[in-house]
């Protein structure tokens, strides 16, 4: 840990460098599907929202600091400016050498990103951490072309996060970086993970084509490294189709429902005669099986609050294709907040996981995932969850904490 030393220990000390993009994901939770863009992340402050990327690269700094290796000795911690990495370390109680011009009374931008993932590599640094989402993965895949290195690992703050070059969680990243820096070179490993990013204007329009930016150097770790996103192919339209008659047909009439996103959801939404948005949260009455009425579309988190307040509701959500995330990610209108009401009043049936068997096969046996930056409420969703599958069908699968 960074606490003024000579120049020549520092230089016998592995180095970590940080880069937060402290915008990242602030469209999440007011139904923006993104924060690309000066104009979207105007409009989530007018919305009321919070940017969360600097408390989730700070946990990810708590994590390296609680398992980095007692004998190991100690890391340097290089640091962007301010909200781009320095306040972040200093919130988790480490001292982190600040690398980059002060950035004052302006918002971050991505020149800012590609800027300092370039003099961090030149630094040089053992492991680069990035706070963000796919489209932060992107900016550092384009400030590292041409160069060797170094490996790089994301910590999960943004909305979509389709890419594989993230760890599944800001706990796992720090111990995924407290695992590879400590290791001699000898004992690091790194492979190549892609770098997905999707349009998020055609997102916003439900048009969902996620494009291969690149890839980039990973430590490899097998089980705290997220998937890249899987589509659900057209040849599962009939399991989908039987999933939601299943739906269907065990509404309870006068009950509220919070539709998520996803292509499975919105078949459920087909079934019941209602329109549903692709990548937005939708809510609906039962007015009987196989039927609902429309209340709201594309619902922010603020507004969802007070429609599960308002009736009893439950939410109804379909796993990440490949990656197994059935809260956290591309859902956080579903926050914290949202969750617990439901839970409060129906306990955990009030949560209903849909998915196909091919996708649930799809995980190989790894958990569904729940990153709800709420860890006291991610310990109280994990254990098992019926997850239903098909018409009368359902299993019961293991869920934990990203």
């Amino acid at each position: 840990m960074s606490d003024g030393v000579h120049a020549a220990d520092v230089a016998r000390r592995p180095r970590v460098g940080l880069v937060v993009n402290p915008i990242a994901g602030i469209g999440g939770a007011v139904g923006l599907k993104g924060s690309d863009g000066a104009d979207i992340v105007r409009l989530a402050r007018d919305r009321g929202a919070v940017p969360h990327a600097g408390e989730r690269a700070t946990a990810a700094l708590e994590a390296l600091a609680r398992r980095w290796p007692a004998g190991a000795g100690s890391f340097e911690l290089l640091v962007g400016p301010g909200p781009m990495g320095e306040e972040s370390a200093r919130a988790a109680g480490l001292a982190g050498d600040i690398v980059g011009p002060p950035i004052v009374d302006r918002p971050t931008t991505a020149d800012d990103t590609l800027r300092l993932v370039r003099v961090l590599a030149d630094a040089p640094v053992d492991l680069l951490l990035v706070a963000g989402g796919d489209g932060t993965a992107r900016d550092a895949v384009a400030a590292l072309a041409g160069r060797t290195g170094p490996p790089v690992l994301g910590i999960p703050a943004g909305v979509k996060i389709q890419s594989a070059a993230f760890a599944t969680s800001p706990r796992a990243a720090g111990e995924i970086a407290a695992a590879f820096v400590s290791a001699s070179e000898a004992r690091r490993r790194t492979a190549l993970r892609e770098v997905l990013d999707l349009d998020e204007a055609a997102y916003r329009r439900g048009e969902v084509a996620p494009r291969l930016y690149g890839e980039l150097p990973v430590p490899v770790d097998g089980r705290r490294l997220q998937s890249r996103k899987e589509a659900t192919p057209r040849s599962e339209a009939a399991a989908v189709a039987s999933i939601a008659a299943e739906i269907a047909s065990n509404l309870v009439r006068g009950r509220r429902y919070i539709l998520g996103p996803g292509s499975t959801i919105r078949a459920i939404a087909d079934r019941l005669g209602v329109e549903k948005t692709l990548v937005g949260v939708d809510v609906v009455d039962a007015v009987g099986p196989e039927s609902a009425r429309l209340v709201a579309q594309d619902v922010a988190e603020r507004d969802l609050l007070g429609f599960a307040a308002a009736r009893d509701a439950t939410i109804v959500v379909t796993p990440i294709g490949g990656q197994g995330f059935i809260l956290g990610r591309g859902n956080q209108q579903l926050g914290p907040s949202v969750v617990r009401d439901v839970l409060a009043s129906q306990g955990r049936s009030g949560i209903i996981v849909v998915a196909t068997l091919a996708k649930m096969a799809g995980l190989g046996g790894r958990p569904l995932l729940v990153d709800t930056g709420d860890p006291g409420l991610d310990a109280e969703l994990t254990g098992h969850v019926r997850v239903v599958t098909g018409l009368g069908e359902a299993t019961i699968y293991p869920v934990a904490a990203a």
